[in-house]
């Protein structure tokens, strides 16, 4: 075989592998990019529901303690209530998006609380 051939043949191999390593490289970090995405969305998302929860729950201790007066002030307190739906509301739709990007058993367990909320706002 002529030595020309021979090199010519080398740096194709050579080209090739390193290609073929390029591509499984790139594949890889792109996963890994994927991946990590997902897991800030996710982040995103769980954090986004606890803190409307955290706000519900101050809007709820806001009607207790208006509730609490000797002398309640039923507009004060028809104010308050209202903020209180509202806040659950905001927990229905953090909800939502959990239920889109969580886990199965998280979603039972998301669900379950903003049921819980949705029927307490009934109450109200």
């Amino acid at each position: 075989m002529d030595s020309g051939i021979a090199a010519l043949l080398g740096a194709a191999v050579g080209s090739a592998g390193t290609l073929g390593a390029a591509i499984v490289n790139g594949r890889a970090q792109a996963r890994s990019q994927h991946a990590q995405w997902s897991r800030q969305h996710r982040r995103d998302a769980y954090a986004d529901y606890l803190g409307a929860l955290h706000d519900r729950d101050i809007a709820m201790d806001a009607v207790l303690d208006a509730l609490r007066s000797d002398q309640p002030d039923l507009h004060d307190i028809d104010e308050k209530v209202g903020r209180f739906i509202t806040l659950a509301r905001e927990v229905h739709r953090a909800c939502e998006v959990v239920i889109i990007e969580g886990p199965a058993p998280l979603m039972e367990v998301v669900e379950r609380v903003t049921n819980a909320s949705r029927d307490l706002s009934h109450v109200m």
